[in-house]
């Protein structure tokens, strides 16, 4: 039923003219909002084999988005959209319905950024696209021993000593950075490698304690300092948008709900 065109990402101004784009070009028939609940459920549409289905194939796509979905949906083509922060909007609507994405990705938001790499970390706070704090440094730690016998036993104890001082002084930074911020702060977002990350949340009590606002996606940073904080707002405000060709039974003419 879906035919995938394109797979990318749309930075902040991209995805507004998208948006205006789908107005403009009123090809758009229908449109779907999921929030993260009704992402998994789609408690919110009508019964129907073929938005299950199509919803289905999207998932396949993109797995269990945690921000939600939104999708645009003709009788020829459909957009999807899986916006860079959690949607509240929930609902079908007759027409192209873009306000409240394009209100969600203008909002003026409040989100902390941890950027660690091992040696590096810088930690930020973004008021929408503004930077409004910001620390970083950098913690030398040695590369992997490839020798064996003792040397190597000693190397690695010597190694593990620097990566936890190196999370100790970015878990401080980033207590103190946030702390003005944290009453009010929306969502944090972390960059760097996987495995890294997860041993530093590990070991970070304070980030510890803002599981609920940490968002799944990990921002891509190869060197972590004042120059990847100051562009970083471009990589938070990222969309994914799928473009899909349809085929098949059509998606329309469905009982509305929402709007």
């Amino acid at each position: 039923m879906l035919r995938l065109r394109e797979d990318g990402w749309a930075g902040k101004r991209r995805l507004l003219r998208l948006l205006a784009d789908v107005e403009a070009e009123e090809w758009c028939r229908q449109t779907v909002y999921l929030n993260p609940i009704s992402s998994v459920s789609a408690p919110s549409l009508p019964s129907s084999g073929t938005y299950e289905s199509m919803l289905e194939e999207i998932r396949r796509k993109v797995g269990e988005p945690e921000t939600g979905l939104v999708l645009f949906v003709g009788e020829q083509q459909a957009t999807a959209v899986v916006p860079p922060v959690p949607l509240v909007e929930d609902g079908l609507f007759e027409g192209a319905e873009t306000a409240p994405l394009a209100k969600l990705v203008g909002a003026d938001l409040v989100i902390g950024v941890v950027l660690l790499r091992l040696g590096r970390y810088a930690v930020g706070v973004l008021r929408g696209n503004e930077l409004v704090a910001s620390k970083t440094g950098s913690r030398y730690v040695k590369n992997r021993h490839r020798a064996g016998g003792t040397s190597q036993h000693r190397f690695a104890r010597s190694r593990e000593r620097l990566v936890r001082e190196l999370f100790d002084k970015a878990c401080e930074v980033t207590r103190d950075v946030f702390s003005p911020y944290q009453t009010g702060m929306n969502h944090v977002f972390l960059g760097g490698e996987q495995h890294t990350l997860r041993a530093f949340v590990q070991r970070c009590r304070h980030l510890q304690a803002l599981e609920e606002k940490t968002l799944r996606r990990r921002l891509q940073v190869d060197r972590p300092g004042q120059v990847a904080l100051e562009r970083i707002a471009f990589e938070v405000w990222k969309s994914r948008v799928l473009t899909f060709d349809v085929g098949g039974e059509p998606l329309l003419n469905l009982p509305l709900r929402g709007g």
